[in-house]
């Protein structure tokens, strides 16, 4: 062990300063960079993950129960489901909505939309909408007042106190001239932004009195949204199915999972392929290790020469050796790690780079650091790394101190 502790003092305190060669600096860059960008790669994609889960989980509730086909839920329904849902322990919340497709313009602009109702003097709501108001108020004092996205303001060329059309394609008239479709002008009171593209694009807040006026089924509601408790938010698909063989299959109860359930393993799997893909940049960077660790060991045969003269074994140097080699790597990829760490903030703060919102969903990077994430990321570097280093290592236990010696060189 004293052994050990003099030659690694030896590496970095002689005054060859054997740690600074270009050799050795390229290796140390090698795995910093590798692991930097294994980590930012993988830190981006967890934050765009973790985003758009808890974006879904927000905008979203966590079961749907509404009736197959075009049929809306009437008050009996309601009540009954009312009365099932208070008794199941995972309910969190659960509130009946009006919704349907409609088309917002002002002027020559519009766009395709979907209106929802929303019971905006009830703080406890399944999905949110009075955080998600961030300018304005969500106060639908009025009959046409209207909330709509962030994004829906800006394609139609609309701010807050500006007047719009709403046109419910949904509902439809038929009369001596055709189908007409039923149209109210609404007052922006508020803008809506939930952090994703897809919902702040195309949603819109009515009251629910005011939501019904574009129903013609005089259905009480269209759908009750549930709000899961937290431990149960995964089980979604599993309790909709359950109460659905319970109701027998009158009502259609599907959850989250049905809807975003392929989107997130396409999404996962898009992950770990590119996460596997750039980890082998730090098998590139393990190539820099074996050559400079078979150059220091044809640069030190003489010490090594001596050492074993002395009575060390060949098992006894290569520890030397990999210690020294250990110490290294394991500053470096912790070094990788906070370098990567670093830059995924980075991207994350600025505005130069920013995302398509109608093809990625969000419209800037996010980042999530998992730190049990990081330390397997620092395990794997760390193994490959030193396995690596094996390869080299061996040639100390064929060298001979009697050969090593003969010679000066």
């Amino acid at each position: 062990m004293q052994i050990l502790i003099i030659y690694i003092k030896k590496f970095f305190l002689s005054k060859r300063l054997e740690w600074l060669k270009f050799d050795s600096i390229f290796m140390y860059l090698g795995i910093i960079i590798s692991v930097a960008a294994l980590v930012t790669t993988f830190i981006i994609f967890e934050g765009y993950e973790t985003t758009i889960k808890n974006v879904i989980l927000g905008v979203n509730s966590h079961v749907y129960i509404f009736r197959p086909g075009i049929t809306d839920l009437s008050e009996r329904d309601y009540n009954r489901l009312s009365e099932f849902l208070l008794e199941q322990p995972e309910v969190n919340v659960f509130n009946g909505v009006l919704m349907g497709q409609a088309i917002a313009s002002r002027g020559e602009r519009a766009k395709g939309a979907i209106y929802k109702s929303v019971d905006w003097k009830n703080p406890v709501q399944a999905s949110i909408y009075h955080d998600a108001v961030v300018e304005g108020t969500f106060e639908l004092i009025e009959e046409n007042d209207v909330v709509i996205g962030i994004y829906l303001a800006r394609l139609i060329g609309a701010n807050i106190g500006d007047e719009i059309q709403i046109m419910s394609t949904s509902a439809t008239t038929s009369g001596i001239s055709g189908m007409s479709y039923n149209t109210k002008q609404m007052k922006i009171v508020g803008l809506f932004n939930s952090g994703m593209y897809e919902y702040d694009s195309r949603y819109v807040f009515l009251n629910v009195d005011t939501a019904r006026e574009f129903d013609t089924n005089n259905s009480l509601y269209t759908m009750i949204e549930v709000q899961l408790h937290v431990d149960y938010i995964n089980l979604a698909r599993e309790i909709s199915s359950d109460w659905e063989r319970e109701w027998l299959f009158e009502y259609q109860i599907t959850s989250w999972i049905h809807f975003n359930g392929n989107f997130f393993s396409m999404l996962a799997l898009q992950k770990w392929v590119l996460t596997i893909v750039i980890s082998f940049l730090i098998v590139v960077a393990s190539f820099n290790v074996i050559t400079t660790t078979f150059a220091s060991i044809q640069e030190k045969r003489k010490e090594i020469g001596l050492l074993k003269t002395i009575g060390l074994s060949g098992n006894r140097i290569t520890l030397i050796f990999l210690s020294q080699i250990n110490l290294i790597s394991s500053v470096c990829i912790f070094l990788g790690i906070l370098t990567g760490i670093a830059f995924g903030y980075l991207l994350s703060y600025q505005t130069l780079i920013s995302l398509r919102g109608e093809v990625y969903f969000l419209d800037r990077i996010y980042i999530y650091v998992d730190f049990l994430k990081m330390v397997m990321i620092y395990f794997i570097a760390f193994v490959i790394i030193n396995l690596s280093s094996i390869i080299p290592l061996k040639q100390i236990s064929k060298l001979r101190e009697i050969e090593i010696l003969r010679y000066r060189k």
